[in-house]
């Protein structure tokens, strides 16, 4: 298996809105994937977790870092 990781750009779609992807990184220990999956949703939805850095990629590729714990939230 390669030790790069590719993630393609999502789809130009034509719609109200342009499409994302968000792409979320964290590393957990596990005993095996399945339990690293769970655990990653676990935190992902943990209201008292703290707000992640996260990549936003656009349809043409363009990546752009967003720490949203240094983001207000819109109306703040």
């Amino acid at each position: 298996m390669s030790k790069t990781f590719h993630i393609q750009p999502p789809a130009d779609e034509k719609g109200d809105e342009p499409l994302f992807r968000i792409i979320y990184v964290i590393d957990v220990n596990a005993l095996d994937f399945l339990e690293a999956a769970r655990l990653t949703h676990q935190i992902m939805t943990d209201p008292n977790s703290l707000p992640p850095v996260l990549a936003v990629m656009d349809h043409k590729g363009k990546v752009e870092k967003i720490d949203l714990s240094q983001r207000k939230k819109k109306g703040e």
